[in-house]
């Protein structure tokens, strides 16, 4: 099986995420809406033999920034950000195959840009008569809202059943009934994913291709140009409606319903049209190098046999920062404290292996763990590092300071956890519970309410007066979305690091680092109830106060970090 990668490019003041597979010259896939380019990764796959494959995910989409809602985006924005991304990749020309929604947008990229096209294929072009119906869009585009009750949940859940149910999805009539089989959980899930990274997004470009008529643009093409679909395809219907006479260079093929004679047809136009001379050794571009020090960039860095993804910001001649998240967890919610431990220094959050983007663990234990942060930190080119993790990440950043000294100079622990084996095996079993996807979306709200209650008791499962926590709880449900998306991209490994952290006797391990530490404390509060013992176990601990506020948080970290 070839090996799928992601990665971003830097487009402007904006980044977009893609997924490749293969060497070769370039060739582009792109994704109907609300999808990412998780739907392509079976083509990027079939094509990596001879191709350097990339889907991208459409501007706000998957895990791309999206762009300006104001003025409101239409395709031609699209289509001039598509040109943008082909540009940033450093690619002169490439074939682009896209389906759907993406068709429009790269039937105006190749009105425009001819010569950026090797050959543009668009599969399933809908050409709607009498303009477009702004009650129907409407209708269709409801929006995604996230209420903090997290009632959102089940609403979204339900349109993505019903968008495979009923065509229009919120037309639940017998005539308009789907035909087709019901999809699987893993199709159901995935699909639920891509809406809720899109989230407010999801409308973006799917409104605006069912707003933009792709009449006019057609006489204008230079580039060569393929209109398809397959007869199995609701779009099929409109190919006899495409204007006559086309073109010269542009042409209509039309598919049989089979995917294996699809999938053939298409590697056969990039055969004919890739440049498999000029752009044979195709390479992405690393964002992470050059990044603007200003903003926080994301990127991928190699690890064990997967990728890590990165986020970086800052810079300045002092000792960088690494940043380790609690889990089950990501990085995303951490953007206003990455920024302000960012004040002078360059700045590292690593995503946790199985935590959103990062590649799960094949063996998931804490030397693992440990040896996978290690290493992303060594390709990077970090060592003599300070070190700052959250909660649960903390028996896993002493052990990488106690086995690394060269990478970690100095520790700050943001609520050390420190507990005994009686208690760590009481948590292994009950802290990261079951998120195996259900047809009822009942994994979503399990999710969430672990989420939100952790804020509220520690453990979050317990409901005993002496669980409940003493800090103003964080439970806005855009925070809480946040962690729940980036958790259920691999519900499966959502426990791994949980259940590696709690297999460190972070106590005893303590004891035995030499380098300066520091950890927070929150008085009365029972998630930061080993503060006292941190110190007594490692006289070099320094305990304070943990401040609510990002700023005056970081600025603790920074002081104890410059002072050691």
């Amino acid at each position: 099986m070839p090996t799928i990668r992601k990665g971003f490019v830097t487009v402007g003041s904006r980044q977009v995420h893609y997924r490749t597979a293969g060497s070769g010259p370039p060739v582009l896939v792109l994704h109907d809406s609300p999808r990412s380019s998780v739907l392509h990764i079976p083509l990027l796959e079939a094509f990596s033999d001879r191709f350097t494959a990339i889907a991208i995910d459409t501007p706000g989409y998957g895990n791309s920034d999206p762009l300006p809602a104001e003025p409101r985006p239409e395709i031609p924005d699209f289509g001039d950000a598509l040109a943008d991304t082909i540009e940033a990749f450093g690619v002169a020309r490439c074939p682009v195959y896209s389906f759907h929604t993406s068709s429009k947008i790269t039937l105006d990229f190749a009105s425009k840009h001819p010569h950026r096209v090797a050959v543009a294929i668009m599969d399933g072009l809908s050409i709607p008569t009498g303009g477009p119906d702004e009650v129907y869009i409407a209708n269709y585009m409801a929006p995604f809202v996230v209420y903090d009750h997290g009632g959102h949940l089940a609403e979204q859940w339900s349109k993505v059943l019903d968008f495979h149910r009923w065509f229009p999805w919120y037309a639940k009539t017998a005539k308009t009934r789907s035909q087709a089989d019901r999809r699987d959980m893993d199709f159901t899930h995935g699909y639920a994913m891509d809406l809720f990274m899109a989230g407010a997004n999801w409308t973006s470009a799917y409104s605006a291709a069912m707003r933009y008529n792709p009449l006019p643009p057609i006489p204008r093409l230079k580039a060569r140009t393929i209109f398809t679909a397959r007869s199995s395809d609701v779009l099929f219907q409109f190919l006899d409606k495409i204007p006559q006479p086309l073109p010269a260079g542009a042409t209509i093929e039309k598919l049989g319903p089979e995917r294996e004679p699809w999938e053939a047809w298409i590697r056969a136009k990039f055969e004919e049209f890739a440049d498999f001379k000029g752009a044979a050794a195709f390479t992405p571009p690393d964002p992470l190098k050059g990044a603007d020090p200003r903003r926080l960039i994301a990127g991928y860095v190699a690890a064990g046999a997967g990728q890590i993804l990165v986020r970086r910001t800052g810079a300045g001649g002092k000792r960088p920062i690494v940043f380790l998240h609690d889990v089950p967890g990501g990085t995303r919610v951490a953007a206003g404290l990455l920024h302000a431990l960012a004040l002078d220094r360059p700045v590292y959050a690593l995503e946790l292996p199985g935590c959103g983007e990062s590649s799960a663990l094949p063996e998931p234990s804490a030397a693992a763990y440990v040896a996978t942060i290690a290493a992303a930190m060594r390709n990077l080119g970090l060592k003599d590092c300070g070190l700052v993790a959250e909660y649960l990440a903390t028996p896993l950043a002493v052990q990488l300071a106690q086995e690394n000294p060269d990478l970690v100079h100095t520790l700050a622990l943001d609520g050390a956890m420190l507990a005994d084996a009686a208690t760590r095996g009481r948590l292994a079993l009950a802290y990261c519970p079951d998120l195996t996807p259900r047809r009822d979306g009942g994994h979503l709200h399990t999710c969430w309410h672990m989420l939100r209650d952790r804020e509220i008791h520690w453990p979050w499962y317990d409901g005993a007066r002496a669980a409940a926590r003493v800090i103003e709880p964080e439970i806005g449900g855009q925070r809480l979305q946040t962690m729940l998306v980036d958790i259920l991209k691999q519900p499966a490994h959502a426990g791994d690091a949980v259940q590696a952290a709690l297999s460190v006797d972070g106590a005893r391990r303590l004891a035995g680092l030499r380098q300066p530490i520091l950890t927070t404390s929150v008085e009365r509060d029972p998630r930061h109830q080993w503060a006292s013992l941190a110190r007594e176990t490692a006289p070099r601990t320094t305990v304070v106060a943990r401040a609510r506020d990002n700023a005056e948080r970081a600025m603790s970290f920074l002081r104890f970090f410059d002072g050691n």
